[in-house]
């Protein structure tokens, strides 16, 4: 690695703070890039709208499923070496009734008929949930006026963070039957799944995309050791 070599950080997820954190410890230089939608905080690096085409390497803390920014980033510095903050998939204990899916269109197909659905799955999935032949209630962490334009699909504003107690108060208040989620791991959004293992409840989750081969980063020293690899 030449000093201050160049690392563009893909921003979103709540580990990113961390991450630039530990960027900033290594001798590389760091610029980042905000996934679309994403609630930005102030970091101590400069911003750019795109990956620079002489990145040397590509720090990804993006959502589990945001497959667009990487794809776009990749493109944008194919000779990049690329590394991904990682979490631990939840894993099913025994008792709880999780099923899993690789698509949402297969997720859907999964739920019980006429079930009332508890869904976590981002807006962009509303069209298959709009084929379920019960209702959904579809949370939304940011409160907006935009309709479903579904109409079994509603919309359930809360904001983070949750837990399993209020969790379970509001899916025993929507008497919902199943709950569908992003295997997305973590602690911060795992309250959902906490909540339908003390209800009983079944669980679908769609499994995480395939992300670019590379390194899978938790620490500090992880980010320090893949800098000095480049």
């Amino acid at each position: 690695m030449t000093e201050r070599t160049l690392i563009a950080l893909l921003a979103g997820a709540r580990e990113t703070q961390a991450a630039a954190e530990w960027l900033a410890q290594t001798p590389a230089s760091g610029v980042v890039i905000w996934a679309e939608g994403s609630e930005r905080v102030d970091l101590d690096l400069p911003e750019r709208d795109a990956v620079p085409g002489d990145a040397v390497g590509i720090l990804d803390v993006t959502h589990a499923f945001d497959t667009r920014t990487r794809e776009r980033a990749v493109a944008a510095a194919p000779g990049a070496t690329y590394a991904r903050i990682s979490r631990d998939p939840w894993q099913a204990e025994a008792g709880d009734q999780w099923a899993e899916a690789d698509t949402i269109e297969e997720a859907v197909h999964a739920l019980p008929s006429g079930a009332r659905v508890f869904a976590a799955t981002g807006r962009a999935s509303l069209p298959a949930l709009a084929r379920h032949d019960g209702p959904v209630f579809l949370r939304q962490l940011n409160r907006h006026d935009q309709p479903t334009g579904y109409p079994n699909c509603t919309y359930v504003f809360g904001v983070a963070p949750f837990d399993p107690e209020g969790e379970a108060h509001l899916l025993t208040q929507l008497k919902i039957d199943v709950v569908l989620a992003r295997n997305i791991g973590g602690a911060g959004s795992f309250p959902k799944l906490a909540a339908a293992r003390k209800l009983g409840l079944p669980v679908v989750l769609l499994r995480p995309p395939a992300v670019p081969v590379g390194a899978q980063l938790r620490n500090a020293a992880d980010v320090l050791a893949w800098v000095r690899s480049l």
